[in-house]
């Protein structure tokens, strides 16, 4: 229905059918930001038509954006042009009972993973030590700290804009006894946390069972490392599978893959999975 009030509004604003039927339907919402992955030539000609019809539509929305280019670089950051309202990228939103301040650009988020990281929270058992590699400006980490009875998270990431907003976050959240922020390296980080953490999420947007070793340096027995990965649509399990049973080998330990799941698409080919792997040294 909203989809189609949308394609209603861009015809009334004499917008050819021809060009509503390119515009995706998919888009998201970060605060009161809306993300668009539109045709550069179509946003260009039409970024009037199409910003006033998210706004009438979405009434909360001050901004809207679209995408110029998919992630890229260490930081998987992606650049994003301003179609419509008010011209800024940063924006607070509140998700699983935090408020969370990003720079859409320039820091790595996804509002996809809103469920998924309201899953882990749940799955947090009191007085744990959690650790959040990849941190990000702390989605993972606040939404434990704030409706679970944690020890300690330690979040480590390394973009620097990043740690500076999740710095911020934790102070917004009133959460600076349950979170500690790192700044840097996991390869590096992690050594100073040798056996300490019942748990640890690895929400890298790209290749996170390349940094595998280093969460089961820093895990408990008998922890439990949640591992995100993009995967082909087509067999989203083999290849991971293999990387861990390689890796049980390599190190004589038994990691059980206790869950596993897909959580999104990332391209007609691409999905991102999760597997939640209990470590026994």
């Amino acid at each position: 229905m909203e989809n189609q009030n949308f394609k209603k509004l861009l015809i009334q604003k004499k917008v050819p059918k021809q060009i509503v039927s390119q515009i995706p339907r998919a888009y998201d919402i970060v605060g009161d930001i809306i993300i668009t992955n539109i045709k550069k030539d179509i946003a260009k000609k039409y970024k009037k038509q199409i910003g006033e019809s998210y706004l009438e539509i979405h009434k909360n929305i001050k901004v809207v954006l679209n995408k110029k280019e998919e992630h890229k670089g260490v930081y998987r950051t992606q650049k994003m042009e301003f179609l419509y309202g008010e011209k800024r990228k940063e924006t607070i939103l509140k998700e699983n009972n935090c408020l969370i301040k990003v720079d859409v650009e320039k820091v790595f988020f996804s509002p996809r993973l809103a469920n998924e990281r309201k899953r882990i929270s749940e799955l947090v058992k009191p007085n744990e030590k959690v650790g959040v590699f990849f941190a990000g400006v702390g989605p993972f980490a606040l939404t434990i700290a704030k409706n679970k009875n944690v020890k300690e998270i330690v979040a480590i990431e390394l973009n620097p804009l990043a740690i500076k907003y999740l710095k911020e976050n934790i102070k917004i959240n009133k959460l600076e006894n349950k979170i500690i922020p790192v700044y840097g390296d996991v390869k590096k980080k992690a050594k100073k946390y040798p056996n300490y953490f019942n748990r640890i999420i690895m929400p890298l947007p790209k290749s996170s069972e390349l940094f595998l070793d280093d969460a089961i340096f820093s895990v408990k027995n008998n922890g439990i490392i949640h591992l995100y990965a993009f995967v082909e649509k087509r067999d989203p399990y083999n290849e991971i599978t293999k990387k861990i049973n390689e890796k049980q080998k390599q190190k004589n330990i038994k990691i059980k893959i206790i869950n596993k799941k897909i959580l999104r698409s990332y391209s007609p080919a691409i999905i991102q999975i999760v597997l939640d792997l209990k470590i026994k040294k």
